[in-house]
């Protein structure tokens, strides 16, 4: 990593979750895309103008990111460049390896802006994709981006290359405070470093609660290359139903249903017959936990990290397990652990200088193997486009993660993308842990008590 200082006017130094992605993004890609599946073509010049009302709309999109020799890692101010508008032709056999191609592409240090958008077009389909750099946004921030894309390009006034947007172009974009200002005061733990502490010891005991983890001998975790990949996963509208209806019957939520076919998918895979444990991960949309809580928009990252331990034998109940799973989830929101998360790696609001890189580095690949999963939750549809079929989002697993599942649901449909790193995760593995993770969630729709 180079260091480099910029005299372009700050906006405001990273806060802490926003310093952590940077960083990790230095580490191991953490681009992340949102698409949108619909038929028919959409028309180029109505894609332009859209974008270019978005980037007048949102602060963060006329942004880059620097070192600063006073203020650390900061956003600094870079309204000239505009979105960057990438346009092919496709096959429905090969249009997923050009969202795969925007995972293994990191933005340029001091590049602007952080988001591309990806056309692709095929007879009578279409994708709409935009790729975002992790530290100007969410998957909850990105779809609402997306959405907001595919309204305006529908709408005749401000999608039409003939017209002027309705949006006053001389109008000051918009930004959102930082997360770490709106974390309520009991959980702002640089002011209270006896309490992050003792949640600290908390935390690193539920850990260990299993006792060590066991390797993972499938997962190639000191491979240098990196090859990002996901497999799809479809459920149909009445599977999706019943899931949610099982799931609620059993006291838990789909959520739970698919961390649980996660873990006990990766069990299959692991050699011996005892019990093992494994460590999930799964972000954590801080809005509903800060004060007060931020919209979706405009863009901004507004997300943590939840991570537990959790015994899966071969016998193993899978609703019990999603149960626990939606437990130990709350339990550790509730203690603040999320609003904890970046404190645990030295970011406390100070500012961030480039000397703080090597060590971030060594402690996040350091990081205990996991497997996550993301889960959006129902993502409206957008009425003024009746032709999109689906929306969903993709990210690869850092190196030492087994997968990482990007859900969603769309007009009541469940779309998993179960993201791997081809190079550290064989193809016929990602496949075999897809299938069970599909065959567990159609049993439980279909034979719920089973």
């Amino acid at each position: 990593m180079t260091e480099t200082f910029s005299a372009a006017p700050i906006i405001r130094p990273l806060d802490p979750g926003e310093a952590f992605f940077y960083m990790s993004d230095l580490v191991s890609c953490m681009n992340f895309v949102v698409f949108a599946e619909r038929r028919g073509p959409l028309e180029t010049e109505r894609i332009r103008v859209a974008l270019d009302l978005l980037q007048q709309e949102n602060l963060l999109l006329q942004a880059s990111i620097h070192w600063t020799q006073e203020n650390g890692l900061c956003f600094t101010h870079a309204p000239g460049p505009c979105i960057e508008l990438r346009c092919h032709s496709v096959t429905a056999d090969n249009w997923q390896g050009c969202i795969e191609q925007q995972l293994s592409e990191p933005f340029a240090c001091n590049a602007a802006p952080l988001m591309r958008c990806l056309y692709l077009e095929m007879p009578s389909r279409s994708v709409l994709a935009l790729s975002f750099h992790h530290a100007i946004a969410d998957g909850r921030a990105g779809t609402a981006l997306l959405r907001r894309l595919l309204t305006v390009i529908a709408s005749k006034t401000d999608g039409s290359p003939n017209t002027k947007p309705t949006t006053n172009p001389n109008a000051s974009p918009s930004a959102l405070p930082a997360m770490a200002d709106l974390h309520p005061p009991r959980f702002r733990w640089a002011e209270q470093p006896e309490a992050a502490k003792q949640l600290r010891g908390t935390l690193i005991t539920d850990y260990r609660r299993h006792g060590p983890l066991p390797a993972i001998p499938w997962l190639a975790t000191e491979a240098k290359g990196r090859t990002p990949k996901f497999i799809r996963l479809n459920f149909a509208p009445e599977v999706t139903q019943r899931l949610l209806a099982a799931a609620r019957t059993h006291g838990t939520s789909v959520h739970g249903a698919l961390c649980a076919a996660q873990l006990l998918a990766q069990r299959q895979l692991q050699p011996g017959v005892e019990a093992t444990a494994f460590f999930l991960s799964c972000p954590v949309d801080m809005r509903p936990h800060l004060e007060p809580a931020p919209p979706a928009s405009p863009t901004g990252l507004f997300v943590s990290l939840i991570s537990a331990t959790f015994l899966i034998d071969t016998d193993t109940d899978f609703w019990q397990l999603a149960r626990d799973i939606i437990t130990q989830t709350r339990l550790q929101i509730a203690r603040g652990e999320g609003h904890l998360l970046f404190h645990l790696f030295g970011l406390d609001g100070t500012p961030v200088l480039p000397e703080r890189l090597p060590s971030f580095q060594q402690k996040t690949l350091t990081s205990l193997p996991n497997t996550m999963v993301s889960n959006v939750g129902a993502i409206a549809a957008v009425a003024e486009d009746p032709s999109v079929e689906a929306i969903s989002f993709a990210l690869c697993p850092m190196p030492y993660q087994t997968l990482f599942t990007a859900a969603n649901s769309y007009r009541d449909q469940l779309v998993l993308n179960v993201g791997f790193d081809a190079d550290r995760l064989s193809e016929a593995n990602a496949r075999s842990l897809s299938q069970h993770i599909e065959t567990l969630l159609t049993r439980m729709a279909v034979s719920p008590s089973h």
